[in-house]
């Protein structure tokens, strides 16, 4: 259940600002603003339920990698804007942190089991 805590917080994040962006261009900064407070703090609500079973650094990594890559393909996609080869591959480091950190979690743990 704590990892679906931590899908839903990702989904959280990156709804919340894509929200926000789509809301205030069309006008509203106030109710982009709200959008993104709302639905940003239910993604924190949503991360901190999942740190209770999964480490913070594992989570952390997970919510931000995860969630930045969404969201650039989400403004690619969806808002129009352009990822450079460089951005491209800042996106792609970042995912293989967040691979890192959960294989030094896994490692981590195996250590222990061993012991």
């Amino acid at each position: 259940m704590h990892w679906i805590f931590l899908i839903l917080a990702v989904v959280g994040e990156v709804l919340g600002t894509t929200l926000m962006k789509l809301v205030v261009e069309e006008g509203y900064l106030l109710y982009g603003t709200l959008i993104a407070l709302v639905m940003v703090g239910f993604s924190y609500l949503l991360l901190s339920r999942a740190t209770l079973h999964i480490p913070i650094t594992l989570a952390n990594a997970f919510w931000e990698g995860v969630g930045m890559v969404l969201i650039a393909l989400a403004s690619l996609l969806w808002l129009g804007e352009q990822i450079s080869g460089l951005q491209a591959a800042g996106l792609v480091l970042a995912l293989v942190g967040v691979a890192l950190t959960n294989y030094g979690h896994y490692y981590q743990e195996q250590q222990e089991s061993a012991s």
